[in-house]
């Protein structure tokens, strides 16, 4: 029986929140990109006649290195897809007809982190269906709002629908050529098009840890996942203190804030951008900031604490390493720091790349002893929790 794969990675990823605009499938975990995570999977599998792998040529400059590593995969193939997701499959089948396959998978690059057994399980219980999918329960209950009110779901009855998922390669090149009589209808993947032309589906439960990357958090998690059995755990804890002057806007994690009295300090004096900096470099088993950015230097006079935080990120990068969590303490009288806390951790999640959730900005005060009890200046203490997966520090 001869075996296809198509894998979609055309997608410009739109509800993929990141900046860089990147799509996610070329964002990379473990030195290897989504859509690699994908491809080797098959590959893996050793029994694979021919994968097509459709791209955006848009999107030559970023993945011409992946296309340069599988030349001496022969029966690796990489094709312009289209502009919808059902062209980009169409595309793909009408370009493997030549090859004259049996069964064909066609599977999300954005889906990286099924097990390589469902392979087989998808082929052991197609028999004398269509299609075979894999699909996952439901947990959570389900409502369906409407302008008439929210109905609750019976959930059971519900499931989430995953890829790989398997077709007879003549029957799905034939449903997609009628494809096109259900223009009207919202068609999201490639077993609703073997549905809607009356054909037969089976389906299998499979775990949910087959999950789409669609969010940065989505991300976040498959990175998690792949580095957990390979990463150093480190911690480190960073501590600084900056005395008030006059002034009317203080500096604080990287935003104004508006008060009676500014921080002094040769550079902008952000005193809690300076403890997280000293937290990174204490877990990196480092030097303190003041090392790195020498405060009698007046190349760093009035510079932006930014700059000190991104040389520690660069750091922690070069050395493969991600922030788990940050825990971190203000401790002063004033100004009030929890009517700014939200504006903080959502600064804080953009200058780290971390969610929100891994982030725990507290304040507290010394009950009026010691200078910060005298309203003289600003404690700050950060303890983050780092993991490394090489040992260039150990």
């Amino acid at each position: 029986m001869k075996k296809s794969v198509i894998i979609c990675a055309a997608g410009k990823s739109t509800r993929f929140s990141d900046k860089s605009g990147i799509p996610k499938q070329f964002f990379k975990v473990c030195d290897k990109t989504i859509l690699e995570h994908s491809i080797d999977k098959f590959i893996n599998y050793e029994q694979i006649d021919d994968m097509v792998i459709c791209i955006d040529k848009n999107h030559k400059k970023i993945y011409q290195s992946i296309i340069n590593k599988y030349l001496d995969h022969n029966f690796i193939s990489f094709i312009n897809g289209g502009k919808t997701r059902n062209e980009t499959v169409h595309i793909a089948l009408n370009y493997l007809k030549k090859n004259n396959p049996d069964i064909v998978f066609v599977h999300d690059a954005a889906r990286p982190n099924f097990d390589i057994s469902l392979i087989d399980h998808l082929i052991y219980n197609l028999k004398t269906y269509d299609a075979n999918i894999p699909i996952s329960p439901i947990t959570d209950t389900i409502k369906k709002i409407s302008e008439k009110g929210i109905v609750t779901k019976d959930r059971d009855s519900y499931f989430l629908s995953q890829t790989p998922q398997l077709f007879k390669f003549n029957k799905l090149l034939n449903a997609h050529k009628l494809a096109k009589a259900f223009k009207n209808i919202k068609i999201t993947d490639d077993a609703q098009i073997i549905e809607l032309n009356n054909l037969k589906i089976n389906s299998i439960i499979n775990t949910s840890d087959n999950f789409k990357i669609t969010t940065l958090e989505d991300y976040m998690r498959f990175r998690d996942l792949k580095e957990m059995n390979n990463s150093t755990i480190r911690v480190g804890i960073g501590f600084d203190v900056h005395k008030f002057k006059p002034g009317n806007v203080l500096r604080l994690f990287g935003i104004d804030i508006p008060y009676t009295k500014s921080l002094e300090g040769h550079s902008d004096a952000d005193v809690g951008l300076h403890a997280i900096t000293d937290s990174i470099y204490g877990a990196l088993g480092l030097e303190d900031i003041g090392f790195y950015f020498n405060p009698n230097n007046s190349k760093w006079k009035n510079a932006d604490s930014k700059l000190f935080l991104g040389d520690a990120l660069n750091r922690l990068n070069d050395n493969l390493g991600s922030i788990n969590n940050i825990d971190i303490i203000v401790i002063c009288e004033e100004p009030k720091i929890n009517l700014h806390r939200i504006r903080i951790k959502n600064k804080l999640s953009e200058l780290l790349s971390i969610p929100i959730n891994r982030i725990s900005v507290k304040a507290t005060t010394t009950e009026r002893l010691g200078f910060t009890g005298r309203k003289e200046g600003i404690a700050v203490q950060a303890i983050v929790n780092i993991g490394i997966r090489n040992q260039k520090y150990e």
